[in-house]
């Protein structure tokens, strides 16, 4: 589960083109019921073209395609000592969130998401952590942000 603040500032900011994240911290869950913890980061983006609409379902973005998604998820479990990934079957842990746009439709963006996990199903190890990176309508390529360790059993 995604969940999105978008806020607008009062003066034109002038960010890069490129989305930009920046880990703030693990939180706990309250929505979904699923879901043990979220993941908060901000976000930027200088020409604001983050997020889809529901019917952006065709060419890249259309299912089975690279960009059906626009936030990517790798999971990692902690095995002695060391970080393993984890690859599901499908793409298990990536989202679509929906169209951003700042007050008046253009221009930059800046907010707060809040992304939902809740380990894998019949994880043997209790410390696991993530990757995420987000992509933007223009195909451009967010950092990727690591999650410091997540402690299963804390949640």
């Amino acid at each position: 589960m995604v969940v999105v603040g978008l806020t607008s500032c009062l003066k034109q900011e002038d960010f890069p083109n490129r989305p930009d994240l920046e880990f703030i911290g693990i939180i706990a869950a309250v929505q979904p019921a699923d879901s043990l913890g979220a993941i908060r980061f901000s976000f930027t983006d200088g020409d604001g073209d983050l997020g889809l609409n529901a019917g952006d379902t065709l060419d890249d973005f259309a299912p089975g395609q690279p960009y059906y998604y626009n936030l990517f998820v790798r999971y990692f479990d902690k095995q002695n000592g060391q970080y393993v990934e984890w690859v599901p079957p499908s793409p298990l842990f990536n989202a679509r969130f929906i169209r951003l746009s700042s007050e008046g439709g253009s221009g930059a963006l800046e907010g707060e998401m809040d992304y939902g996990f809740a380990g894998r199903p019949g994880a043997p190890f209790d410390t696991i952590r993530y990757e995420i990176y987000i992509v933007d309508r223009s195909l451009q390529h967010s950092d990727t942000i690591v999650t410091p360790d997540i402690i299963l059993s804390n949640f």
